[in-house]
């Protein structure tokens, strides 16, 4: 069988070792060239054909969607994604991307995603899943796409991408009934019981909630409106929001203004 012409475009160096040393160990993948930016990535896929990418998305010249908005959809090889962010996910749906690792990622998500690339190049199809899914996300481009010289559209608060055990989840915010902030990381506790733990912080997943139904109660507790029962005292002086499965959250000093929103 023919080996798979494989191009590695990162700017950072160390990155791209380790991409070309997980590579060379796959008898089927043939490393044919690495670029630290869009614009040599163009002149190497002119040049080498290749049918397989592991692509940066930001990189200095020129961005990793920059670069493949210069590339006919016809012509683009097949795509993974490799970057420190999770804020292109959506983006990775949109041009039909293989998959998307989240710097630093295991061997195993790595050989997972490659495997996927492998069906891709060999004519294997899309599962289920990753059909409803870019169905669902081409529903809400069109849906959401202003005329030329209409106002953007307000933002749609409906959906939230997450990355949690190497995996991206798309949940409903309806799903969701409190996040709390632990170290670096935010755990998301969600109907029935579950619980997400994502690598990012509080002030940043905020921005992406409907700020209608979620409200900050202490600097390290976010909660959904929808899931309070009652508000309680907790300690001296102090309250909390107790929620519809008996769980007592603390609303910090610095946050009592959040009783003007239960009024």
């Amino acid at each position: 069988m023919e080996r798979i012409k494989t191009l590695i475009v990162d700017d950072e160096k160390p990155a791209r070792r380790v991409l070309r040393g997980l590579l060379e160990k796959d008898p089927e993948i043939e490393v044919v060239g690495e670029a630290m930016h869009g614009e040599r990535a163009l002149e190497l896929i002119a040049g080498r054909r290749p049918r397989l990418m592991f692509l940066d998305v930001q990189m200095p010249i020129l961005s990793g969607i920059e670069l493949l908005a210069r590339l006919p959809a016809g012509e683009r090889p097949e795509i993974i994604f490799v970057t420190a962010y999770d804020d292109y996910a959506l983006t990775a749906f949109d041009v039909q991307a293989v998959d998307y690792l989240v710097k630093p990622f295991s061997d195993a998500r790595f050989h997972s995603a490659l495997a996927r690339a492998k069906r891709r190049v060999h004519g294997g199809t899309l599962s289920a899943t990753e059909r409803t899914l870019r169905a669902l996300l081409e529903h809400f481009q069109r849906s959401g796409a202003p005329a030329a010289g209409a106002p953007a559209p307000a933002r749609d608060y409906a959906r939230l991408v997450v990355k949690a055990d190497g995996q991206l989840h798309f949940l409903n915010q309806t799903e969701i009934r409190w996040i709390e902030a632990q170290g670096d990381f935010v755990k998301i506790h969600l109907v029935g019981g579950r619980g997400l733990l994502v690598r990012k912080t509080l002030n940043s997943l905020a921005g992406t909630l409907d700020p209608r139904q979620f409200v900050r109660i202490h600097k390290s507790t976010i909660v959904n409106l929808g899931a309070v029962r009652r508000v309680v005292p907790m300690r001296e002086r102090s309250h909390g929001m107790e929620l519809d499965d008996g769980k007592a959250l603390i609303i910090g000093p610095s946050y009592r203004s959040v009783f003007d929103r239960l009024k």
